[in-house]
C-alpha cells in the first residue's frame, strides 16, 4: 500500500476514519473512562525536578517517547510484525474556555482539523522503510491566552497528554498495523479493494473497525481474567459484560469456546451498528471515494479478494493461538440507504453498474430478510397463544 499520512483521534466518541488507508487502519478510539485509566498515572502529571519548565517538559516528552516505543516494541514482537517507531511531538495550542468549562481549540499548527486536535498521524511504511507514528502533546500557548493558559494546561493534560489515553488508543493503531502487515502477507493492495463494489468496499471498511474494537474487547476479557474484576470490561461491551454478570459464559485463560466468541462477534455487532451511520458515515463515504477515483489495476477475482480481505480481519490472537470470529455473528452489518444517497449527491458518476447492481441487491436482500423476520415473529406469538403455551 503507498505510504501515506493519516489522522487519527482518540476522544471519548468514536470519530470516522478521514481517508481509504486510515479507514483500514482504523481510527484511536476513546471509551467511558475505565478504572485502570483513572489510576494510572500520567507522566505528564508527575513532578520533575529540574530549574527550568522547558527542562521539565523535555525530560517529560522524552520520557513519554521511550516508554511508547518500548511498548510498540513489545507489541510488534509479540504479533510478529515490523517494529514501528513512536516520535513524540510538541504543539503550542491556544483555545476558548466554555460555559460547561471545557475549551474549544482554536488554532494548533497544521493538527487541528474541525475543531479537534489530531493527536496522532501515521505514517505507513514503504519498502524497507518502518512505520512510523508520531504522537502529539500540547502546551496552552501563554504568549497567546495568559489569563486561560494555566486552566486550558490542565485541560489539555486530562484530554490529550495523559499517557494511559495514548496507551489505550496506541493499541488500537497497533493492531490495525498488525491487519495491514497481514494483508501484506497475503498480497492483498488497495488495488485489490478498488476491484470490489460498494457493498463490499463498505463491508470492508467496517470489518476493519469492528477488528479492532473486537480485539480491544479480547484484551479487556484478559485483563478480566487476571483479577475476575467486572469493571475491567468497558460499559459499551454491553452485551458481553451482561453475558458474563449472568454468567451465560464462563471465559477461560487458556481456551475460547464457539459460544463466546458469537457474544464477542455479536456485541461488537451491536456497538457498530449502533453508531454506523453517526461515526463512520465519512469513513465509508472516503474509502469509496477513494477507491473509485484512484488508478488503481487487479486482476484478481472480486470474490477471493473479498473474503481475503474479511478472514484477516477475523483472525485475533488467544494465547498463542489464533481464533477466528467469521461467520459467528448472528447480527447483521447495517449499510444504510442514507450513507447511499449521501454518496450519490456527492458524485453519481463514481458509481459503476456493479455498484449499482449491488446496491438494488443489497436492499432488496435487507427488505426480504425483514419481512422474513416479521412473519417468524407473528407466527411465533399466534402459536404462543393458540396453543397455550404461556400455560406450561
Amino acid at each position: 500500500m503507498p505510504q501515506t499520512q493519516r489522522n487519527t483521534l482518540y476522544s471519548n466518541k468514536l470519530k470516522p476514519a478521514p481517508a481509504l488507508d486510515s479507514s483500514l487502519y482504523g481510527q484511536g478510539l476513546g471509551t467511558k473512562k475505565s478504572p485502570s485509566i483513572n489510576n494510572t498515572p500520567s507522566i505528564y502529571g508527575i513532578k520533575v525536578n529540574h530549574t527550568t519548565k522547558e527542562g521539565k517538559d523535555d525530560f517529560k516528552q522524552k520520557l513519554l517517547e521511550i516508554r511508547l516505543n518500548d511498548i510498540a516494541a513489545k507489541y510488534c514482537l509479540e504479533k510478529n510484525i515490523p517494529q514501528v517507531g513512536i516520535s513524540v511531538t510538541k504543539v503550542k495550542v491556544t483555545g476558548a474556555k466554555t460555559a460547561e468549562g471545557s475549551f474549544v481549540p482554536l488554532f494548533a499548527n497544521d493538527v487541528l482539523v474541525e475543531k479537534h486536535l489530531q493527536p496522532t498521524k501515521f505514517y505507513m511504511r514503504s519498502g524497507n522503510l518502518p512505520s512510523q507514528i508520531e504522537v502529539f502533546i500540547f502546551e496552552a500557548d501563554a504568549s497567546k491566552i495568559p489569563s486561560e493558559a494555566a486552566d486550558y494546561q490542565i485541560w489539555l493534560d486530562n484530554e490529550y497528554n495523559n499517557t494511559a489515553k495514548i496507551e489505550k488508543a496506541l493499541r488500537h493503531e497497533f493492531w490495525h498495523h498488525t491487519l495491514i502487515e497481514r494483508c501484506h502477507e497475503k498480497g492483498l493492495t488497495l488495488a485489490d479493494l478498488a476491484t470490489l463494489d460498494i457493498i463490499h468496499i463498505m463491508q470492508v471498511h467496517d470489518a476493519f473497525i469492528k477488528s479492532a474494537l473486537a480485539e480491544e474487547l479480547i484484551e479487556q476479557r484478559a485483563e478480566y481474567l487476571e483479577k475476575i474484576d467486572l469493571d475491567l470490561i468497558d460499559d459499551k461491551f454491553a452485551l458481553y459484560k451482561k453475558s458474563l454478570r449472568d454468567k451465560i459464559i464462563k471465559p477461560d485463560s487458556l481456551e475460547i469456546s464457539g459460544s463466546e466468541l458469537a457474544i464477542i462477534a455479536d456485541c461488537v455487532q451491536d456497538l457498530f451498528n449502533a453508531r454506523a451511520d453517526d461515526d463512520y458515515m465519512q469513513g465509508r463515504v472516503q474509502t469509496f471515494v477513494l477507491c473509485r477515483k484512484g488508478t488503481f489495476a487487479s486482476n484478481k477475482k472480486a470474490n477471493q479478494v473479498f473474503d481475503d480481505f474479511m478472514r484477516v480481519c477475523a483472525e485475533h490472537d488467544l494465547n498463542g493461538n489464533k481464533v477466528n470470529l467469521m461467520f459467528r455473528q448472528s447480527k447483521e452489518n447495517f449499510i444504510s440507504q442514507s450513507t447511499i444517497d449521501l454518496l450519490k449527491r456527492l458524485d453519481k458518476s463514481l458509481f459503476a453498474k456493479r455498484d449499482e447492481d449491488a446496491v438494488a441487491a443489497y436492499f432488496h436482500y435487507d427488505k426480504e430478510d425483514l419481512q422474513k423476520t416479521l412473519n417468524e415473529l407473528k407466527s411465533s406469538i399466534l402459536k404462543f397463544y393458540k396453543d397455550k403455551e404461556y400455560l406450561r
